[in-house]
């Protein structure tokens, strides 16, 4: 009975060891858009994923799913590397984040990158995940357009007042005009017949 209290005894120690080890994980990478995460549909899109030297795999996830993996060579001389994503469109914006490996060890996930696919300028950018800074753009950018939309009616409404305001002055002068003329006309026709 002894013996089997100690078997016990020191699983139940090598088991308690194993669970409160922390896990051994590499600090987690630098994930960044080339030259914005505002990417014109159609356009290529470059993300960099800077780790550690001496990283033999890199892989960079999309809304949580691998999507792409790179091995730099050598990887002692490299710390990062770079993601093409050819032909954006609205089924590859959202988030992406990366992860790299070296050895057995694998890094923490990086923090998440929201990639925009945007359209012609003017029409509103297509956002497909839901942080406050994509809110906020699509908010003014509508709220942009609406206000070249108003601005624009706004001028056409004044063009139009000035040529009706023009019209109505061209007519009534005319009329005065005429008024004078006929006042005129009366004037000289009884200082005819006075005569």
């Amino acid at each position: 009975m002894p013996s089997t209290l100690r078997a016990l005894l020191c699983l139940g120690l090598c088991l308690s060891q194993r669970i409160s080890a922390p896990k051994q994980t590499l600090p987690k990478p630098i994930i960044r858009a080339e030259s914005t995460y505002m990417v014109p549909k159609e356009k290529q899109a470059t993300l960099c994923c800077q780790g550690s030297y001496g990283a033999v795999e890199y892989q960079l996830h999309f809304e949580g799913s691998l999507f792409a993996v790179e091995r730099p060579k050598p990887p002692e001389r490299i710390n990062g590397v770079k993601f093409h994503i050819p032909d954006m469109n609205s089924r590859k914006a959202g988030r992406y984040s990366c992860i790299y490996r070296v050895g057995e060890l694998w890094s923490e996930r990086s923090d998440l990158l929201d990639l925009v696919v945007t359209a012609d300028s003017w029409d509103t950018c297509l956002l497909t995940t839901e942080t406050g800074l994509q809110k906020d753009l699509a908010l003014w950018d509508h709220t942009a357009q609406n206000l070249l939309r108003m601005g624009l009616a706004f001028l056409v409404l004044v063009a139009l007042v000035c040529l009706l305001v023009e019209d109505w002055l061209s007519r009534k002068r005319t009329r005065e005009q005429a008024s004078r003329a006929s006042t005129w006309e009366g004037r000289r026709r009884l200082n005819t017949k006075t005569l």
